[in-house]
This record gives structure tokens, C-alpha cells and sequence, in this order.
């Protein structure tokens, strides 16, 4: 509920400082505390005016529901806010609040009444209305997460005083541009982005983006990536609530213009790619960063009924990116309520367990539901020496990944697109104590050399251009390739040869902007590498540049090339070392490394091994050996 590098447990020690008592709630009742905010304010011993707000509790099993807003917002760095609560028989006490909570209240209580009626003075808010420090109440509250969101009558979103003004003003500025692409969607289904009726409109607003030094664009980021939107638990409080109206100091907008920007931003990209402006490839980073910040909440809401599990949420989430929560555990609570099979997932509520546990409960339930596929989410190496390696880490962004086994829009599963280890069912044990899991693989290889190239490095920086810099990038790619062929392959023929240049830098699968997919590389992406590389003899058959497409390919700065002694070539996650090991998984989709270390194994990364992608080493008579995955 909260996304901050301030523990709850600080705020705990600050409600016991303040010696704030809470009558438990009824659970049996279903019960819930709300704050009046009152228009008068008080001073505190800080010689400050701050708000005053009246404490009660509410059932929903009363004979009339309980009237109040709820509201969203960050808790933010620091308890330097202060408040007075009056609560029931207690006299009014001073309680310190985070800051960020402190200014969406000030900012609520000097509305005057034609800006806040009676009813949206009273607030559910969970730093006050949760005893913090009752691990049971807790439970409780956050388990009814969904109904309070569901029957708040409006749920006002507080994104802060901070110095921004721009950054909200462009939020609602192209509105009326969206609703016009809309609109031609509606009534000619087969209207496409590079038509007239939209690309000027879209080409309009990237000159204005554009100009002065792309301040406006700047903006539109700004407002993307504020930290509200990464908080893990704005997808459920979002999707549940029957209203949402976005705040900050100064102004304030529909939910509906933050889902309209999402739109805008998603044809943006295209636009550009189409484009090809000197501008397109700066402006789509930031573009890009800025709509996967709104990914997954703005989608979910757009489709607030769409029945998901709770694995097919939290990998959409991992893939997203961006998600954050102070308590680690609430990135998989904070997903519960929307949920189809939230009673039957096997995980609950309970702020009792350590993080890890949970995470554990999440690994399960993905190997359950996905089998081998699931192993390609532990591409990023573990920060927690208390998680297995087997077990994501679900604080960590997907990183490395051939494929991911969740779409991050569809909530479905990718259609499977390699077939390294055959067609072979999936079979995996856990011990008891949940440390080892034991699947069945084949050895294919040791890994011998690692080489790393830096996009970024001063040389290709200086190139003069972003497409000099990528000609430059995947000429030194080939060039390792022919050395490494020259040197230790025997493995790959000339025809070979020659396809590792185009299709090992981007896995051999491609952006599919039109269809806003990865697929298996064809031929034709070939065409995108020759445009890179000899722009002059290429062709353009494509509506989408070619060349744009095929960069968007590549795995530019998460993954590194290795050999193996036998000399085959491949991507792995950044922390491949020698020595590591290539398995095939029985039942997976793409090869795995896995490192030897004291006598056991652990997974590192899913792989892209150059020719064998395809079940080339697999047959009726291969032998898939147990293994043990610590």
C-alpha cells in the first residue's frame, strides 16, 4: 500500500511515540475505521496550522453502507507531517504522518464546500485507518482491500505539491486529439496509424513535444513516472473503483485522461518508428519508459471486468516493470483482490510470514500453472541469500529473457515460439522445506568464454549518429563471430555463418510493431539488419522501418555472448561466467545455464544457443537426467 524507502516499522515506532490507541475493529462485522477531515484547522506544537480530522469506525454489514472517498497516494520519504486525530473518547492528539500525507490533507481541508461535500470530507486512508501495528487487524484490512475501493464513492489520487506544473497541464492537453484516433477507429476498423485522417494529427503533436528542446516531452514523463505510478498497489485500487479522479496542487483530471494519454503514448511510438526523424530515437526511449510506467495499471482499468489469475497479474506486473511496494510481500497481496483465484491459489494474507516465504508460495504456483516455462522469470540474480535460485525475486525487474512466458497486454500465455528441448512433458519435485526443486535435464554444454559489448562505450558514442552507433555496435558482432568461427567452430557451416550475423543480436526474434508482438524471426528481418548495416542496398517493403524494427530487437545492454568448448555461440543474462553450464530443461522452450558451486546447481538465466534452438539435439533416445536446484 505504500512505496517507500521508509519502513512501516518507523511508522509504527511514530504511532506508539504519539501514544495513539485503536479500538480493534470487528472483524466479524466486517468492520473498517474512517477520518472525517474537518475544515478547521489546529496548531500544533511546531507552531504550525495543520488539518484535524475525526476518527470512527464503519461496518459494511450495517443496515446502511458507510459513505466516504478513498484515498490513493505515496507515503513517501519522512514522518515530518503532523495532524490531530480525535477518536472516539480521546481527546485530540497529535500524530505524525508521512509528509506526502500531510500535504494531500491540507490540500483536501482548505477546498471550500462547492469543491468538497460532506460526504468527501470523510476518507479512508490506510497509514491511519489500519493499526499498523496489529500484524492480525492487518491481515484482516488487507484482505478487504477490494470492497473498500469498490464502495468508496470516488477515489481521489494525490500525486503531490511537488514544482511540476507542466508536467500536469500536458496531461489533459491532447484529449480532444485521442478522441478524434478514436473515433476514426470506431468507424473504419480498418484504419491504420500511417493514415492521413491520424499520422498528421500524431505528426503535429510530436513537433510540439519536439519544441523547445523537448520540454513538453520532458513533461509528459515527468507526470508518466511519478512514483504513484509504481506503486504496486494502484492496479487493484484502480481496477475496483468506480471513480478516480487524479489531484496535485493546482488542478486535477479524470481517470479517463490518464488512459487516453496511455493510448496517445502507444501510437506515438509507432509514429516514430515510422517517422524516422532525427528526433525518433531519443524521443521513443522516453516515450517508451514513460508508457511501460502506466502499463499495467491504465490497461487493467481500461478492462476492469477481465477475469485474471492471480500468476497471469504477477507476471504481467514483472514484465511491466516498475512495480514497487516498501514491504516486499505486498507485490503478490497487492494482487490478490483481483484475482479470479484468489481463494484457490494457495497463498494468504499474512503479514506474520517473512517475504521470502511468499515469493516461495509465488514460485509454486508459477511452476503449477506455466511448468518449465516458468524458470525463464529467474533471469535476474537473486539480491535475498534466502531465496532459492529457482524462486524469482519479485523486487527485480525482468531483465534477460528469450521469452517471456506472459503476454505483458494479452494476460496469456505467448504462443510458444522455440522448441530447444523437444516436446517432452515437464516433471519437477520440491522437498519439504521448499529449498530443492529436482527437474530433469539434459547436458549440453560448459561455457568457455564470455564477451561482453558495451552500446555505450565512447567509441561508438562518437559514432555521430544513433543508426552510425548501431551499424558500428553490430559490426563488432560480426566481427567476434568470424573470429570465434575461425578459431574454435567447426560446429556451423557457411550458410550458418552468415545467418549468427543476423539473427544471434536479437535472439532470433523480432519486435512486430504492428502487431505490438515478438515473434520468430524470418527472413524478411534480415532486410532490417542490411538497412543497418548497407542502408544504400536495402529494401523498404514494410510500412514499419525495417531497420527501426529490427534495432528495437535487440538486446542491447542485458545480456552478454558466450562460447562453449564444443563451440557453440550464445546471449546470456549479464552474469554468465565461464564455467557455467548449458542444460536443457525437459518440457522448456529455450536452453538454461546453471552454475556448479559446492557440489549443487543453481539456475541463472534462460539462453539463446545458436542451433539447437529448434530441438536439433533432442531424439526418441534422449536421456533426461534428475537434477537438483538449489
Amino acid at each position: 500500500m505504500q512505496s517507500s524507502e521508509k519502513s512501516i516499522a518507523e511508522m509504527e515506532m511514530s504511532v506508539e511515540q504519539d501514544h495513539f490507541t485503536y479500538r480493534p475493529v470487528d472483524q466479524n462485522r466486517r468492520e473498517i475505521r474512517l477520518v472525517q477531515l474537518s475544515r478547521e484547522f489546529r496548531v500544533a506544537g511546531n507552531g504550525k496550522s495543520v488539518p484535524w480530522l475525526r476518527m470512527h469506525h464503519a461496518s459494511f454489514d450495517g443496515e446502511k453502507p458507510p459513505q466516504y472517498t478513498a484515498l490513493s497516494y505515496t507515503w513517501g520519504i519522512g514522518l515530518e507531517g503532523v495532524v490531530f486525530i480525535e477518536y472516539e473518547e480521546m481527546p485530540a492528539r497529535e500524530v505524525h504522518v508521512s509528509t506526502n500525507l500531510f500535504d494531500a490533507l491540507y490540500h483536501f481541508a482548505k477546498l471550500n464546500d462547492q469543491s468538497l461535500d460532506a460526504v468527501s470530507r470523510i476518507f479512508w486512508i490506510d497509514q491511519l485507518c489500519i493499526n499498523q501495528n496489529d500484524k492480525d487487524e492487518k491481515n484482516h484490512q488487507v484482505g478487504m482491500m477490494t470492497e473498500i475501493f469498490s464502495q468508496a464513492k470516488i477515489t481521489n489520487v494525490w500525486l503531490g505539491s511537488r514544482e511540476a506544473t507542466l508536467s500536469y497541464e500536458v496531461v489533459t492537453k491532447y484529449d480532444q486529439d485521442v478522441n478524434f484516433i478514436i473515433d476514426v477507429f470506431e468507424k473504419y476498423p480498418e484504419f491504420q496509424l500511417n493514415d492521413p485522417r491520424s499520422s498528421q494529427r500524431l505528426d503535429r503533436i510530436l513537433s510540439e513535444l519536439y519544441m523547445n528542446n523537448g520540454e513538453q516531452l520532458d513533461a509528459l514523463a515527468d507526470f508518466c513516472t511519478h512514483p504513484w505510478f509504481e506503486r504496486a498497489w494502484v492496479v487493484q485500487e484502480v481496477a475496483t473503483s468506480d471513480k478516480v479522479i487524479v489531484h496535485w496542487e493546482g488542478g486535477k483530471c479524470e481517470w479517463s485522461s490518464v488512459q487516453k494519454l496511455w493510448l496517445l503514448l502507444r501510437w506515438l511510438v509507432k509514429r516514430i518508428m515510422v517517422a524516422k526523424d532525427s528526433h525518433g530515437m531519443a524521443a521513443m526511449r522516453l516515450v517508451n519508459r514513460a508508457r511501460n510506467t502506466l502499463e499495467m495499471t491504465v490497461y487493467q482499468s481500461l478492462e476492469p471486468t477481465r477475469t485474471s489469475s492471480l500468476i497471469e497479474i504477477l507476471a504481467s506486473m514483472l514484465t511491466c516493470g516498475n512495480t514497487k511496494a516498501t514491504q516486499p510481500e505486498d507485490l503478490v497481496y497487492s494482487t490478490m483482490g483481483i484475482a479470479f483465484d484468489k481463494d484457490t491459489c494457495g497463498i494468504e494474507i499474512d503479514y506474520n510470514k517473512h517475504y521470502t516465504e511468499i515469493f516461495t508460495d509465488a514460485a509454486l504456483q508459477f511452476l503449477k500453472t506455466l511448468g518449465a516455462q516458468a524458470l525463464a522469470w529467474n533471469c535476474q540474480r537473486a539480491s535475498s541469500p534466502r531465496l532459492p535460485s529457482w524462486v524469482p525475486d519479485l523486487r527485480l525487474r525482468f531483465g534477460f529473457g528469450i521469452i517471456k512466458p506472459i503476454s505483458p497486454q494479452g494476460f496469456g500465455l505467448w504462443s510458444k515460439q522455440f522448441f530447444a528441448a523437444g516436446n517432452r512433458k515437464f516433471e519437477y519435485t520440491v522437498e519439504e522445506m521448499r529449498e530443492k526443486l529436482s527437474i530433469r535435464t539434459f547436458y549440453v554444454d560448459k561455457v568457455v568464454e564470455v564477451k561482453s559489448f558495451d552500446f555505450m562505450a565512447e567509441h561508438l558514442v562518437s559514432a555521430g549518429s544513433i543508426t552510425l552507433q548501431y551499424r558500428a555496435w553490430l559490426a563488432e558482432y560480426g566481427t567476434y563471430f568470424d573470429l570465434a568461427a575461425n578459431r574454435v567452430l567447426t560446429r556451423y557451416d557457411d550458410s550458418i555463418r552468415e545467418e549468427m550475423h543476423w539473427r544471434i543480436p536479437i535472439a532470433d526474434r523480432y519486435l512486430d510493431a504492428d502487431a505490438h508482438a515478438v515473434r520468430r524471426a524470418g527472413l524478411e528481418v534480415k532486410e532490417g539488419y542490411k538497412a543497418i548495416l548497407h542502408p544504400d542496398d536495402s529494401l523498404s517493403a514494410s510500412p514499419i522501418s525495417m531497420s527501426q524494427s529490427y534495432r528495437c530487437s535487440i538486446f542491447i545492454d542485458r545480456h552478454v555472448a558466450f562460447i562453449t568448448a564444443s563451440g557453440y555461440i550464445g546471449l546470456g543474462h549479464p552474469d554468465t561466467v565461464e564455467g557455467d553450464e548449458v542444460h536443457l530443461i525437459q518440457g522448456s522452450e529455450v536452453p538454461f545455464l546453471l552454475r556448479k558451486t559446492d557440489g549443487h546447481h543453481q539456475l541463472v538465466s534462460q539462453a539463446y544457443v545458436h542451433g539447437i534452438m529448434d530441438g536439433e539435439l533432442v531424439h526418441d533416445n534422449t536421456e533426461f537426467q534428475w537434477l537438483e536446484i538449489h
